[in-house]
């Protein structure tokens, strides 16, 4: 084909996916030589051998070619780090070994004998040993640059290869497809967009991602990126007019966003993302709200935090039957399954699935679902009073030990590390009490009686302590907890059991 007079006719959106797909494999290349650290490389290996969309891909035996090149060097990489670290390895022993050898023989040392001679002896002996070292040891240096150097000089022939495959690649499209060169996007655009990402300040970020905008036709990721800055402007305390302007770059980055993606990857955490961040900018009535839903859905795959938004939206908008599949996935995968086993069983509710509910609850555990009930309300508050009663009791066996140890253990190193959790399971716990004032006054004043406690290391003080504590534990059975303190218990209770085995 590449030999051939004839040049594929092409729509010019068909030829900027054609530079798309020879784009994304020059941004590979570009992380590959930028970073060459080995979780980068094994990220890269997994988007072209399991992420790469096969049937959606342009093919055409250049861009395969240059893709074996990606994994070779990706391979050869990987292989050269296990090497330095052997040469380094072998250094190092060859050192330590010239060490050993300029050292006398012990049974020199404790021969016995004429001083005058054993002193001669030994200092013959060192001197003779720290020459050989000296020399071993500029032998050995030699030696470990030389294979260094080795190594570096077959990786720059790795790394250039696979640039100069990139090049041909671009020659052999160009020839076949006759796509503007513009779309070809060069190391030098690859380095200014990514020091653009870097930039912390939202309007500084889009103003500089805005100006480069015409080299980027054929480059998708560009347009979610400058439309995530552009909405983190529109999302910030800026006058209500530049709000409006920036709301409608980002709704137009996004859009530019949607008509260039040829979804190359079959999971694409990108195309999820800016799926999303579009539909919190339209109405909940807009017609587009659907379509992406659908999108973000499918583009999230297994990434679930991407998958766990795209299910809030869903619901929502009350499209329960959309959200059940991406629910069970999430619970039997063990992610989030104290959040998602509550919105699965409040769906189950709703459809009256009384079976699939008792299945959901030997799966997911009958603490993680909702109490059956025609009343969603009242299952919700039963779960949480459940919860709360677990806590008030957990929270008070924790500190009844705490005070059994301290009177035991008056003065420990760990008792300063216990004081810091102890405030920590209290912040977490306030975290979804709903501002509740009296049980913060409560935590606070535990909380310095446990400090007076651990400084005085008095018994009275520590009975003080944990008299605070049965108000607190009282205190949390009234608190009006946020539903969410279910999912949280077990990583609470896993807090109190560490103090208590300090």
């Amino acid at each position: 084909m590449e030999n051939s007079d004839f040049v594929t006719p092409l729509s010019n959106n068909e030829k900027q996916k054609v530079a798309y797909a020879l784009n994304l494999c020059a941004v590979s290349i570009a992380q590959i030589i930028d970073s060459k650290d080995i979780i980068v490389l094994k990220q890269e290996r997994e988007a072209i051998l399991s992420n790469l969309n096969l049937q959606n891909y342009v093919k055409h035996p250049a861009l395969l070619d240059v893709l074996k090149q990606i994994l070779d060097t990706i391979t050869y990489l990987e292989i050269q780090a296990g090497d330095m670290s052997f040469i380094e390895k072998e250094y190092q022993h060859k050192l330590k070994n010239a060490i050993w050898s300029a050292v006398p023989s012990p049974g020199v040392l404790f021969a016995g004998g004429d001083p005058l001679t054993l002193v001669i002896a030994v200092s013959a002996q060192i001197g003779t040993g720290y020459m050989n070292y000296r020399r071993n040891k500029s032998e050995y240096l030699l030696d470990k640059e030389r294979s260094e150097w080795e190594l570096k000089r077959h990786e720059l022939e790795q790394l250039y290869g696979l640039r100069s495959q990139l090049f041909e690649t671009a020659w052999k499209l160009s020839l076949d497809y006759n796509f503007d060169d513009k779309y070809r996007l060069t190391q030098k655009q690859l380095s200014r967009f990514s020091e653009a990402l870097l930039e912390p300040d939202h309007i500084k970020r889009y103003e500089r991602l805005d100006v480069m905008s015409d080299k980027f036709h054929a480059f998708p990721p560009f347009w979610y990126y400058k439309g995530n800055a552009a909405m983190e402007v529109y999302r910030s305390e800026i006058s209500s007019v530049i709000s409006y302007d920036y709301k409608e770059h980002a709704i137009n980055s996004y859009n530019n966003f949607h008509t260039g993606n040829f979804e190359f990857l079959r999971e694409d955490i990108i195309a999820a993302s800016c799926c999303i961040e579009h539909i919190s900018l339209l109405a909940p009535n807009d017609v587009l709200v659907p379509q992406l839903l659908e999108r973000a859905l499918r583009y999230a795959g297994e990434n679930y935090d991407l998958l766990q938004q795209s299910i809030f939206v869903n619901l929502s908008l009350g499209n329960l039957d959309d959200v059940i599949l991406p629910l069970r996935e999430m619970i039997a995968n063990d992610y989030n399954v104290g959040l998602n086993a509550i919105l699965l069983s409040r769906i189950y509710f709703a459809q009256t699935k009384k079976n699939e509910y008792e299945k959901l609850a030997l799966i997911a555990g009958v603490d993680n679902v909702l109490p059956w009930s025609n009343n969603t309300d009242e299952s919700e508050k039963l779960l949480v009073d459940k919860r709360k009663l677990e806590l008030s009791d957990e929270y008070l066996a924790m500190a009844r030990l705490i005070s059994q140890r301290l009177k035991t253990k008056k003065k420990t190193s760990d008792n300063k590390q216990m004081y810091e959790e102890f405030k920590e399971i209290s912040k977490h716990v306030l975290k979804y009490s709903g501002n509740h004032n009296e049980v913060q006054k409560l935590f606070d004043l535990a909380e310095r009686k446990l400090n007076i406690a651990i400084v005085n290391s008095d018994d009275d003080q520590i009975d003080v302590f944990f008299e605070s504590t049965k108000e607190v534990s009282k205190e949390i059975l009234k608190v009006d907890f946020h539903l969410r303190i279910s999912e949280e218990m077990p990583k609470i209770i896993d807090k109190m059991n560490h103090i208590v085995k300090l």
